[in-house]
């Protein structure tokens, strides 16, 4: 008997230790399966902290509710960020993805620095690759292409990163380059997930099979530079003095390297920031002030039913720009009389303009008829318009960025879409539910009639 348990010990340590030096040469060698590891490893005693709560808070008022998962967030925000910019790849898009919602949908904790991965990335390469990349891409020394190039990145998203470059003829130029194994690492990253909502989450599966699909066209820059050819065509035609789109050098793209005419421009949200801050300094005020102050008009606006808010507070934004230059100029032609007669004796006084606010109002308004045009119209829009890829140029239009990611709808479909989004402007909840489980045939697990009206005004109608 002895014998036999030290037989079978020594077959189960043996066992063991192929086992684990399995998983060990896995880890090292798969990136894969380290992936794996790394995000099981940090995101499953999370998910287990988060249901754990959630069962104790049951019957629980709200406020307790919120309360003990405040906590969670406050505490596993700086994890769950860290290990963002960790494994980067696809849990680096979704949190783009995530920073375009509200509060409501995702806890402030987290949507803080989800905001700032839309444009505020640290760059993987090390000293000299983006180089190396180019040339290997293009086939030449990059000296033979460009009169200079900018080793740092004016840009860093999740598939690749920007550098500012002029070209042999003067020409200021994009040069977008993959990052190298990423689209491995989306795959990769997408099956975890997919695998973890099977486990956690198991409605948000079928959305992900989509989302999957969608992301899979970005990674060719060859199709992305056709993109941009094609939907600049499409709207410049009828946008040219509100919105460019920049235009694609085809003989500079590879499938790893896309070279497009320079925009000169500021993230749209920093230059917001930026704009709002030297405001509320002119009219001493707080930025905070000033921000809320907009965010009441619009909420007044919306719960009396005003569809033209925005174009009522663009309006006002509008004459009010116009009165403030108004009066700066009627009291600098009053300084300049002063300065040039008895300002040479007591000393002059100095000529200031008041900081007008950006006029968001109009801004939102632009961007929304632009993305209905492309859906509407033309059948072919940008699938990831999230706020990085809005640049607010000199000039004042906006310039839209970033088209690895285009839909295309057949007539058909829009049509649909069309009737569904007149049906949620004027709440009309049976045509809502007959478009949305009966046309669009979207269902849920049990097929509640209530549950598609809810979607329906979740995903396209945020009021």
């Amino acid at each position: 008997l002895r014998r036999v348990m030290v037989r079978g010990a020594m077959v189960a340590t043996g066992g063991a230790v192929v086992a684990g030096g399995g998983v060990g040469a896995l880890y090292y060698l798969d990136e894969g399966f380290r992936r794996s590891m790394v995000f099981w490893g940090e995101a499953f005693p999370i998910y287990l902290h988060y249901e754990a709560i959630h069962q104790a808070t049951k019957g629980k008022s709200d406020q307790e509710i919120n309360d003990a998962f405040d906590v969670l967030h406050e505490k596993y925000s700086p994890v769950v960020k860290d290990l963002t910019l960790q494994l980067r790849g696809f849990y680096l898009k979704m949190a783009q993805v995530s920073s375009t919602v509200s509060n409501d949908t995702v806890p402030p904790q987290y949507l803080k620095w989800c905001q700032e991965m839309q444009d505020e990335v640290p760059t993987p390469f090390k000293k000299g690759q983006a180089r190396k990349l180019v040339e290997e891409s293009l086939g030449r020394p990059i000296e033979e292409i460009f009169a200079s190039f900018d080793d740092l990145p004016c840009g860093s998203a999740s598939i690749g990163q920007v550098h500012h470059a002029i070209l042999k003829d003067g020409t200021e130029v994009a040069v977008k380059i993959q990052y190298p194994g990423i689209e491995r690492k989306f795959r990769s990253d997408l099956g975890n997930i997919i695998r973890f909502c099977q486990l956690a989450m198991p409605q948000h599966v079928k959305p992900l099979r989509e989302i999957e699909k969608q992301f899979m066209t970005e990674f060719d820059y060859v199709d992305e530079a056709k993109n941009l050819a094609e939907i600049g065509t499409n709207i410049q035609s009828v946008w040219k003095d509100k919105i460019y789109v920049p235009k694609p050098i085809p003989e500079l793209c590879t499938k790893t390297v896309l070279t497009m005419d320079y925009v000169h421009g500021v993230p749209l949200l920093k230059e917001l920031r930026n704009r709002t801050a030297a405001f509320a300094k002119s009219q001493n005020r707080s930025v905070k002030e000033v921000e809320d102050e907009f965010l009441e008009r619009m909420e007044e606006a919306k719960k009396m039913g005003q569809l033209a808010s925005l174009d009522e507070e663009s309006r006002r934004v509008y004459w009010g720009g116009i009165y403030m230059r108004g009066k700066d100029y009627m009291i600098n032609s009053f300084k300049l009389a002063y300065n040039w007669t008895l300002g040479f004796v007591t000393g002059s006084y100095a000529i200031t303009w008041t900081e007008s606010p950006l006029n968001i109002a109009e801004i939102i308004k632009t961007l929304l008829r632009v993305h209905g045009y492309e859906i509407f119209v033309d059948g072919a829009f940008n699938g990831d318009p999230h706020p990085g890829n809005v640049l607010m140029m000199k000039d004042g239009r906006l310039g839209l960025i970033d088209y690895g990611q285009v839909k295309r709808l057949p007539i058909s479909d829009r049509i649909l879409y069309a009737k569904l989004i007149k049906a949620l402007a004027h709440d009309d909840r049976d045509e809502i539910i007959r478009l949305w489980t009966k046309e669009m045939n979207q269902k849920s697990k049990y097929n509640n009639p209530d549950i598609g009206y809810r979607l329906g005004g979740f995903l396209d109608d945020r009021n």
